[in-house]
């Protein structure tokens, strides 16, 4: 192995690890899978169900406790997705560590791979507070 890839490689793990850490240090598990596309894909789907579980059912007494958090990289840009929680019961510190380590596990799982989908770039949606539940408006943005 060449020094220049070997050096790539180290500095690679390097990242790897403080990424770890960084879970760590917020409360989250790094990932634990052994890197195969059907292990991240499993990871990725508990992940969302944690993330799921986490923004709770959005109870809400006005439109400023709604929140939108990004999920998920797209591959020509932005997110996959808008979660939508609430301030009054979702952890925001916890999911947006959480969504952190989800948008990463799924760029580790796209890179290198040829684009597909959609390049529709998804807006953030707007929020109402209706019926004491937040809501994306489903009219657009």
């Amino acid at each position: 192995m060449s020094a220049a890839r070997s050096s790539a490689r180290v500095a690679g793990m390097a990242v790897r690890v403080a990424w770890g850490g960084l879970l760590v240090a917020l409360g989250a598990a790094p990932a634990q899978g052994g890197g195969t596309d059907a292990n991240v894909e499993a990871e990725l789907a508990t992940l969302r169900k944690e993330i799921q579980r986490l923004a709770g059912d959005g109870r809400c007494n006005n439109v400023v406790h709604c929140r939108a958090l990004p999920l998920g990289k797209r591959a020509c840009g932005g997110p996959d997705e808008y979660i939508v929680f609430s301030s009054m019961t979702g952890k925001a510190d916890l999911l947006e560590a959480k969504a952190f380590e989800y948008t990463f596990l799924q760029e580790e799982l796209l890179r290198g791979k040829p684009e597909t989908g959609s390049c529709e770039i998804i807006l953030e949606p707007k929020l109402n507070c209706i019926q004491q539940r937040c809501r994306a408006d489903e009219g657009g943005q």
